[in-house]
Order: structure tokens, then C-alpha cells, then sequence
């Protein structure tokens, strides 16, 4: 590798675009190249970047680079590198901000937040960089042709859509717009430029259900294999959303009525595709009293962080748990595990196995979420204050939180309130569950 740094000029107080490196790992070609922290990079070969995705896909496989970068001092330069095909840059960029949600969904949950909540939930992103990067679904509405173009240039697969539905005036009602959208033709569009898509109903009673729904799941089937999969998820509604006028609240028996309609649409697509394609997201099953489907109808879990499979899931991994592990901890292990009324009935089945298996003494907890209205049942809702309201529920010497129910960094609850403070409230350590049984008994050993 070869690289050749020219001072051009200085700047002061002028704003640039690029993008920020924020860390530079040691060994690396970038630290090589004695950048550093606060470091901005404008351009690659001339390109100017927007985000970090475009430096991976301008730098990340050619052999020769020009880089223009703003030192953190004001100093510019340029950098002309040559680089070999296993060298790792080792930067860690400035995350771009997200672009914003132009629609006026009538379930938004931005719509639903109590005063006080976490600052994030607040904000509506539609953005394909979150797509792409963490399965964040967009509507499409407001997609420039740049944006699309970006997409199948840059390789930006798979992509989460919102459809909701494909008549095209249902779901303007329920994107809260006036705007026809011809969401197909952008799908249609995208498959044929070898961009996958997984799509997402969240299903509204009396809205988007019934033979809406037929022929939403229907046109979406016919774009299968682009269209990879699509999930099928009930609104959620708390009791502060500002539209409650507009929709109808999920009950057990609409539920149960959803899974006798999806169902045999669901053996057709498996006959007829070789995959069952229309996934009800968990939740669905969960409230009809019905079996979570067997590990065969989810094939490879394709809209598990839409919450369809995780049960699932949750339950394989009890059996391998239960038949693999023979040894039991030695020593004891006694505790409270909390989750939202939802899944409380798995959870207390599979702690009692875990109990007699390994001679634990963990009792489950179902939490009522205070916060958002007694109507919200998932764990990932909850809120450290309603945790706190079940302190004389606690047994044992450690209690055990639903890993949802934090930020991705794993300290702050959706009401602001932190692990921390609910540890030195409740005076015993707070350990978060993680996603399967395996998960959580492994904590336990080594955190407690």
C-alpha cells in the first residue's frame, strides 16, 4: 500500500458535508493513513459522500483510492491510496440523521406516546438506509428517483415496505394522505433490478382486513420470489392515541377469525411457492389461545424482528436446552423473571421445565403496563416504572427483565427511566433475559 498526502487549503468555521470518522482501529490502513477521530472525509474518487454507506461502496473494492478529508484542525488534503484487497480501512463512522416520515399514519405509535417518553420515540423515520441496515420498514410514498436509483446502484437489498394494503385508496387512509402511491410499481421496479423485498401489513379491523386483505397478500404472492415474504401484524393501540375515533381495537375473537382466513392461504403459497410466504406475526396466535405454528412454517425466520417467529423460536431453543445441557449450576440460582401478559403463559411453561430441570427457582412475573394503558400487552413496551410497581412481587435475589424492553444500547427504558435506577430502587442486581431460555440460564450463571 502507497499513499501520498497534499495539503490543498485550511478551512475555519465553514460547514462541510462527508462523513465523520468517529473511530480508527489500531493496525488498520486507516490509522496507517494517520487518520483520526473527528477526521471528516468529503469525497471518494471524486464522489462526494452522504453517509458511511457511500464510502463502503465507493472505497470498499477498489484498489485505488483518492480520498479528500478535512482534518478535525480545519487543515484539507488529499490522499491517494493504493490498497490491497484484504486491507480493512478500520473506520467507524458519524451515523447520518434520518430522514423523515411524510405520511400521517392513523395507528402511527408516534400518535401514542405518552408526555415524558424516550426522546426516539417521538421521531417518524422512513428512510432506505435504515431499511437496508436494520429491517426498519418505509412506505415508499416519498421516494425520490435518486433514492431508487441508489438502491439498485449500491446493492441496498433486502428492502422493508409498509403496503398495508393494495388498494390503493384503503391504504391512503391509512397512511393519513391523499396521495395514490402505486406502491406495486416501485416493488415491481426494484425485483426486476435483483432488489429483494419483504413486506408488512399491520392489520387494522374493518379497515384493511377481510377481502382487502385477500387482495393485498394475493398481489404481493404473485411478486414472489422478489418479494420474499410478508408479514401480517395486529394494530396496537395505547390509551393515549390521539385517533382512537379511526380504528377499531384487536380482540381475541378477530384474531381468531384472521387465523382461519390466512390459513389455507398459507397452505396454498406453501403448495404453490414452496414457502408459506403470508407470516402472522406471534402476537396474533398468542391472543386466539391457538399453537404458535411448528419450526417448519417459518423456513429461515424472515420477519422474526417483526415479531413473527420469536416464540417459536423461544420454545426450539427450551428443547435443545432441556435435552443438550446435563449438568446443573452449582449453585443456586433464585429469582423473579418479568415479562408483559402477552407471553406470560410460555414463559411460566418454560420456567417450570427449566425449575425441574436444573433445581432453579425462578419465578415468573406478568407485568401490567401502566405506562402505555393495560390494553398493551408485549414485553417490549414496558416501562421501568411499571417494573417498579411490582417490587412486592419480587421473589429471590435478582430480578430479570425483558430484553425488549430497552434501547439497543441496553440501559434506557422507554419512559426515561434507566436499569440503574430501577437496580438501586428495587436493591437486588437487574438482568436482562436476552431471547432464549439458553440466553437467560447462561446469564444467570455468569452475571449473578
Amino acid at each position: 500500500m502507497q499513499h501520498l498526502l497534499v495539503p490543498t487549503e485550511v478551512l475555519f468555521g465553514k460547514r462541510t458535508k462527508g462523513v465523520k470518522i468517529i473511530d480508527v482501529a489500531p493496525g488498520s490502513l486507516g490509522a496507517e493513513l494517520e487518520l483520526q477521530p473527528g477526521d471528516t472525509i468529503l469525497s471518494v474518487n471524486g464522489r462526494q459522500l452522504r453517509d458511511f454507506i457511500d464510502f463502503r461502496f465507493c472505497a470498499g473494492s477498489e484498489d485505488e483510492v483518492t480520498l479528500e478529508v478535512i482534518r478535525a484542525d480545519g487543515e484539507k488534503w488529499q490522499l491517494e491510496v493504493e490498497k490491497a484487497e484484504d486491507e480493512d480501512w478500520g473506520l467507524d463512522f458519524e451515523h447520518f440523521k434520518p430522514r423523515q416520515c411524510a405520511n400521517d399514519c392513523i395507528f402511527c405509535f408516534c400518535k401514542q406516546n405518552p408526555p415524558g417518553s424516550r426522546e426516539s420515540l417521538w421521531f417518524r423515520d422512513e428512510d432506505i438506509r435504515l431499511s437496508f441496515l436494520y429491517g426498519n420498514y418505509t412506505t415508499m410514498t416519498s421516494m425520490s428517483r435518486q433514492e431508487m436509483r441508489r438502491i439498485v446502484e449500491q446493492r441496498l437489498t433486502p428492502q422493508y415496505v409498509s403496503v398495508h394494503a393494495t388498494d390503493l385508496a384503503v391504504r391512503a387512509i391509512l397512511l393519513g394522505n391523499d396521495k395514490r402511491d402505486d406502491v406495486l410499481a416501485k416493488i415491481r421496479y426494484f425485483i426486476e433490478n435483483g432488489i429483494d423485498i419483504h413486506a408488512q401489513v399491520v392489520l387494522c379491523p374493518g379497515i384493511n382486513d377481510g377481502d382487502v386483505l385477500k387482495r393485498t397478500i394475493y398481489d404481493l404472492a404473485d411478486l414472489h420470489p422478489g418479494l420474499v415474504s410478508t408479514a401480517i401484524v395486529p394494530l396496537g393501540i395505547t390509551d393515549h392515541h390521539t385517533e382512537k375515533d379511526k380504528l377499531t381495537l384487536v380482540s381475541d375473537d378477530w384474531c381468531r377469525e384472521v387465523i382461519a382466513q390466512v390459513s389455507p392461504w398459507q397452505e396454498e403459497f406453501r403448495k404453490r411457492l414452496g414457502f408459506t410466504f403470508a407470516f402472522l406475526g406471534d402476537e396474533i396466535y398468542l391472543r386466539a389461545g391457538q399453537p404458535i405454528p411448528l419450526k417448519s412454517h417459518y423456513g429461515e425466520y424472515p420477519q422474526i424482528e417483526d415479531g413473527v417467529g420469536m416464540v417459536r423460536l423461544f420454545l426450539e431453543d427450551l428443547k435443545k436446552l432441556l435435552k443438550s445441557r446435563k449438568s446443573k449450576p452449582n449453585k443456586r440460582i433464585r429469582g423473579t423473571v418479568a415479562t408483559g401478559k402477552l407471553f406470560y403463559p410460555a414463559l411460566r411453561e418454560a420456567l417450570t421445565q427449566i425449575n425441574d430441570r436444573f433445581e432453579t427457582e425462578l419465578k415468573p412475573l406478568a407485568i401490567t403496563n401502566r405506562y402505555f394503558g393495560e390494553g398493551v400487552t408485549v414485553a417490549g413496551l414496558l416501562s421501568g416504572g411499571d417494573f417498579l410497581k411490582t417490587r412486592s412481587e419480587i421473589q429471590g435475589d435478582f430480578f430479570v427483565i425483558p430484553e425488549s424492553s430497552t434501547n439497543e444500547e441496553g440501559s434506557l427504558f422507554l419512559d426515561n427511566s434507566t436499569v440503574a435506577d430501577l437496580r438501586a430502587e428495587l436493591g437486588i442486581p437487574v438482568i436482562k433475559g436476552g431471547r432464549t431460555p439458553t440466553e437467560l440460564l447462561d446469564r444467570l450463571v455468569t452475571q449473578y
